[in-house]
């Protein structure tokens, strides 16, 4: 069989790729291998995932699916007082099983006309000038061979075509997570719909609710130096729990559902993520800490920028080796930032407890995290450009809020230079600003294009009027949009002031 794109793996990475690419009517194949009953991870999905479901087209089926709604988070760390967050009704996340998650997006994945090869599993890849050949083996034996200039490797941990490409471990740190469920008739008064989590001296625990009466809980340990021998899995995790002052004794009262199991939680990343013929999506390129809660999120803005990016490469194949590149620097750069925003966590709770555990991994999130890369590729929400300082923003805000005219004119070390960037579903060669003061470079804020706010501001005295102006020439954005925009270019030094 032939296609555009076929896609091995069937997970949240691997469907919204599937889904955004058949919506653009290509031929898709997506490979779903069977998930093993032991796999079905209970994981937390924030709030701001919400936006990329929509942009997909299945939050309606998400909401649909019954998902125990996330309402926040309770955190106690490091010996500090405990935090808690919670969520606006209106805007709540998910706790999701993962293998229903699974179902329901290779469900709307199929219905947007992806051909999905459910219970199959990909065993070899032949690559040559033309493509890929794929030879995948079904659950009763049969086998398949699938041909496609694009192949999309979304199998996870698993690493069909990623352990091939040189990916690596964080060989600094190993990680095991002990994982088990609760049931507690009536359900569980404290905590109600929130994510829970804790470090202690040999680890840190979190817990998830499935429903009103069932609780995932999970203990993340190193399995070097942690007790593991002689136990079963529950014992294990029953004694880690122990640990905590807090987590375990959530559980009174309710009892075990199921047995527990164990499964590897290891970083690791991959140099190269994307080249002509081949992307490495979500967690098949990298794995972050699921101390974020963003794993889900992060597989999804993988897997929406990957089905860009062959998209962009089909239509156009000469834009192939800027769109692979662009999504190989931008999935790096989401895995170092990840990092770096975990290191200062690790550092407070080895200052906490004094142990090798949180030592090891504060000294691993430094290391990994290295300089940011300055194209700005790594943003996940807005696929380009680094943030200017809020305070600056503020700052410019006010100045702007004072003055009786704008008298805007452009910045003195405004210069514009070209770079890839996302324009719909494409990926194309852009106009994107810098200055001395934001050397990196930007071009979109808020969804408001910076290049048309340096051209109409200086034709217009008053705020209202230039929004206008805004309004008649691009995409229309609120008021408050547009305020941000033109704040944060006078901020980076696109834009000033004629008497300043």
């Amino acid at each position: 069989m032939e296609v555009e794109v076929l896609i091995v793996g069937g997970g949240p990475a691997g469907s919204a790729a599937a889904t955004l690419l058949a919506r653009r009517s290509h031929r898709v194949a997506l490979v779903h291998p069977t998930l093993p009953a032991a796999a079905a991870l209970a994981e937390s999905i924030p709030p701001s995932a919400t936006k990329l479901f929509a942009e997909l087209g299945v939050l309606d089926a998400v909401r649909a699916a019954g998902f125990h709604k996330n309402r926040g988070n309770t955190v106690w760390w490091a010996g500090q007082p405990v935090r808690r967050e919670a969520f606006a009704e209106d805007g709540s996340g998910f706790h999701v099983d993962r293998g229903t998650l699974e179902e329901v997006l290779v469900r709307q994945a199929s219905s947007v006309g992806a051909l999905v090869f459910d219970g199959m599993t990909a065993r070899t890849a032949t690559e040559s000038d033309a493509g890929w050949i794929v030879r995948c083996e079904g659950n009763d034996g049969a086998v398949t061979e699938i041909s496609a200039p694009w192949m999309l490797d979304a199998t996870g941990r698993h690493g069909f075509q990623a352990r091939k490409e040189g990916r690596q471990p964080d060989r600094s740190t190993t990680t095991l997570a002990l994982v088990g469920r609760w049931r507690r008739e009536g359900g569980w008064p404290d905590e109600a719909g929130h994510t829970l989590v804790e470090s202690y001296a040999d680890g840190w625990a979190w817990s998830v609710p499935l429903s009103d009466d069932v609780r995932c809980y999970t203990a993340m340990v190193d399995q070097r130096r942690a007790d593991l021998e002689g136990s079963d899995v529950g014992s294990m995790l029953e004694r880690e729990l122990g640990k905590t002052e807090h987590i375990g004794a959530t559980r009174v009262g309710a009892t075990p559902d199921g047995e527990a199991w164990a499964c590897p939680a290891s970083l690791y990343s991959t140099p190269r993520l994307g080249r002509p013929g081949l992307l490495l999506l979500g967690d098949a390129g990298s794995f972050i800490d699921p101390l974020s809660s963003f794993g889900v999120k992060k597989a999804l803005s993988s897997g929406w920028l990957a089905g860009v990016v062959a998209h962009t490469a089909l239509i156009d194949p000469g834009m192939s080796e800027s769109a692979a590149s662009f999504f190989d620097a931008r999935e790096r750069e989401v895995y170092r930032s990840y990092r770096a925003v975990s290191a200062p966590f690790f550092e407070a709770a080895a200052e906490a407890h004094g142990t090798t555990y949180w030592s090891e991994r504060a000294a691993s999130a430094h290391e990994a995290s290295g300089p940011a890369d300055p194209s700005g590729a790594g943003d996940p929400d807005h696929m380009g450009g680094h943030e200017v300082p809020a305070d600056d923003v503020r700052r410019a805000f006010e100045t702007i809020r004072q003055r009786d005219r704008l008298d805007a004119v452009p910045g003195a070390t405004l210069r514009v230079f070209e770079r890839p960037g996302i324009d719909g579903y494409r990926v194309v060669i852009q106009d994107h600003l810098a200055s001395d003061q934001f050397p990196e470079g930007m071009r979109y804020v808020r969804n408001v294009d910076l290049r048309h706010i340096v051209q109409i501001a200086p034709q217009h005295a008053d705020v209202p009027d230039g929004w206008t102006a805004y309004n008649g020439v691009a995409a229309p954005v609120t008021l408050p949009d547009y305020l941000t925009a033109l704040s944060t270019a006078f901020a980076a030094g696109f834009l000033r002031h004629a008497d300043r």
